[in-house]
């Protein structure tokens, strides 16, 4: 189906402003937009937002969050790029298809190599 551009935009600025979905969806019905169409965006959008939300971790692990080209600053909700176990030192890149969490992540990969090495020098 296809859908109102409109709506779409006007659904966009709602949630800009920080509107809950449901509330989103209620202002959007009162407002007379189809409610087919209203579904059918809600329910997308939905399904990309519990896409998106980083995985929970616990105190074992390290969340890394990577401000990436292009990304405004100001307002920027936190959001985890790589994850890295403590004990392990296995990484877990959460943003694969960004350049920069692959930079950083080797990087960091590199600096665990160096202190494990350090580490082993100190204890034999």
């Amino acid at each position: 189906m296809d859908i109102d551009y409109n709506l779409v935009q006007r659904a966009q600025m709602l949630l800009t402003l920080d509107h809950p979905l449901t509330q989103v969806k209620e202002i959007l019905l009162r407002e007379g937009y189809p409610a087919e169409q209203v579904d059918e965006l809600i329910d997308a959008t939905e399904e990309a937002l519990n896409y998106l939300v980083p995985p929970e971790y616990d105190n074992n692990k390290i969340g890394i969050d990577i401000i990436h080209r292009g990304e405004k600053i100001q307002g920027r909700k936190p959001s985890v790029d790589i994850l890295i176990d403590k004990r392990s030192g296995k990484l877990d890149l959460m943003t694969p298809y960004q350049q920069e969490t692959w930079r950083v992540a080797n990087e960091v990969r590199k600096a665990i190599k160096r202190q494990r090495q350090m580490t082993k020098k100190y204890l034999h």
